[in-house]
């Protein structure tokens, strides 16, 4: 499947190994926002998927690129389907290309996938309170998950993301069904 933005020369297409190398620095150029926020600015500078973590991803056709005809791979989509739901595990834009689409166009892409393997979810984690995080998705359609109806994947990624340093309070988990996805 394959998509354009309208407003640019950028494609969203399925990924191939070799644009896995790109993804660790489009994430860790995609996480400077973090910086305008003293208190996760510490997110910048954190652990990022490493290419291998992404190629199993890759090789199932669940990671899409935002690819720009002249600067290349600008934005990834990394997603894993589990059971009936797709798990959006990671999705970073650099910053010359954000705020024009791309990671709603990227999110189209798993959501139209996601239909057409029959399944009836897409899920991710994210910030509550960071503007581009749970606002952008709720924007795009997505609902929050109230905690006391997580199920225990969804249990189990939250609490991962904890051990990891990400705070608990101010994490939350998404769906969305691929059938009704806002344009």
């Amino acid at each position: 499947m394959s998509s354009s933005d309208s407003h640019s020369r950028v494609a969203i297409l399925p990924a191939t190994l070799e644009d896995g190398a790109r993804f660790a620095a489009l994430e860790r150029a995609s996480g400077e926002l973090f910086r305008q926020l003293d208190d996760l600015a510490w997110i910048a500078d954190d652990d990022v998927m490493e290419e291998a973590d992404h190629r199993p991803f890759i090789l199932a056709r669940t990671v899409w690129v935002a690819r720009d005809a002249e600067a290349g791979v600008v934005g990834f989509l990394t997603a894993q389907a589990v059971g009936s739901a797709l798990h959006v595990w990671q999705m970073a834009v650099h910053p010359s290309h954000q705020r024009r689409g791309l990671g709603r166009a990227l999110l189209r892409s798993a959501a139209a996938h996601a239909r057409e393997a029959g399944l009836s979810t897409v899920t991710l984690t994210t910030f509550r309170d960071v503007p581009w995080n749970e606002h952008f998705y709720v924007g795009l359609g997505f609902t929050r998950i109230p905690d006391d109806a997580l199920d225990d994947r969804l249990k189990e990624v939250l609490e991962h993301e904890a051990r990891a340093g990400l705070p608990r309070e101010r994490r939350c988990a998404l769906w969305l069904d691929p059938r009704v996805m806002v344009d």
